[in-house]
């Protein structure tokens, strides 16, 4: 592989010590099960973590132009139009799944504080800066490497199975949804010769979803004044 095995590692397992000590300490995510995050500087710090060692490293490490965000952005194909579609289709879903689950959530959350705009801003910032730099990596540097040395199949269930252990410090429910959507974001980065299908798509599903997260708990810290 092009970007050693050795680099790859360190980066994942890094990561993935963040996750395991912002979990510990209540900075995982926006929203925990008792509401919102508790340590929100933790949870920056992770997001900050997360872009060096998905952004920055690959690129000290001379392996930036294998596989960037618009390889074939002057192609237009039918392909292309469908995960356009898909996008948008995303961008009116995940407000209604947050929807879904906030009544469950609001329920049983104890934590209705007001957040501070300044987190909130920074927050949405370095989560978007994140998901672009951690798809690069998943969908962009590690997949291409793998795919040149294990064949398409394999490449992209080690890919599937990196994401989803990942996860595991978010449940089992996203376990579980990593497999489709990992298989999807692969298989649309791979048709399409680029990392943009997964960064727009995992924007989509995220973003606007914790945004209406975000504006369920202040709706209800307001009705409960």
């Amino acid at each position: 592989m092009s970007y050693s095995v050795v680099f790859y590692s360190i980066s994942y397992f890094l990561f993935f010590l963040l996750l395991l000590i912002s979990k510990k300490r209540k900075g995982l995510r926006l929203f925990d099960e008792d509401g919102l995050v508790s340590n929100p500087r933790l949870l920056i710090l992770l997001h900050v973590g997360g872009i060096v060692l998905f952004g920055a490293v690959p690129f000290l490490f001379d392996h930036a132009a294998a596989f960037v965000l618009f390889k074939n952005a002057a192609v237009w194909e039918p392909l292309t139009s469908i995960i356009v579609l898909l996008t948008i289709l995303l961008l009116f879903i995940s407000p209604r799944l947050a929807e879904k689950k906030c009544r469950k959530f609001l329920d049983s959350a104890t934590r209705h504080a007001s957040p501070d705009k300044k987190f909130i801003i920074t927050y949405f910032l370095v989560r978007i800066l994140f998901i672009c730099f951690y798809e690069c990596w998943f969908r962009g540097f590690l997949l291409n490497d793998c795919i040149a040395t294990f064949g398409i199949g394999w490449a992209i269930v080690l890919n599937i199975c990196l994401y989803a252990i990942l996860h595991i410090v978010n449940g089992k429910d996203e376990v579980i949804a990593c497999f489709p959507f990992g298989l999807l974001l692969c298989c649309l980065c791979i048709w399409q010769g680029a990392v943009w299908p997964a960064v727009a798509l995992h924007l989509a599903l995220t973003v606007p979803y914790e945004m209406s997260f975000l504006k369920k708990i202040n709706i209800r810290r307001v009705a409960t004044v």
